[in-house]
């Protein structure tokens, strides 16, 4: 690996952590953060970035062909809720990390639509 991947992979996980705090902040409300929310924003950014394209192949693999994308939103559902939605002042648990997740889901697929658009690079090959 050399260190135009590595600078690459660090800037898709900063891309992803400020597509997280984007959508915490529209469905909480908030747009402070705390140290523990920056932890648990980089983290889900961490499982969104290599855990959920991994899951996603592996499903694909096995024959399931799209539903291996649907598993891994799924996947990030369950991820958003249990890691990020605690930290949120909300009503509904399950609403907001479902909301959370989808426009985290729109918001990376249109950054890399601007990314192959304007520099010919794809950002989140893994989605």
């Amino acid at each position: 690996m050399d260190l135009a991947s590595i600078a690459l992979w660090i800037l898709v996980i900063v891309l992803t952590a400020v597509i997280f705090y984007v959508s915490c902040a529209i469905v909480g409300q908030d747009w402070s953060v705390s140290g523990s929310l920056a932890l648990r924003i980089i983290i889900v950014s961490l499982v969104a970035v290599f855990l959920i394209p991994a899951f996603r192949d592996v499903a694909g693999q096995l024959g399931a062909g799209d539903l291996g994308l649907l598993f891994a939103f799924v996947l990030l559902v369950i991820v958003v809720r249990y890691v990020l939605v605690e930290e949120l002042s909300v009503s509904d648990d399950w609403l907001a990390a479902i909301v959370i997740s989808l426009i985290a889901a729109v918001l990376i697929y249109v950054v890399d639509h601007v990314a192959n658009s304007l520099f010919h690079v794809g950002l989140f090959n893994g989605f």
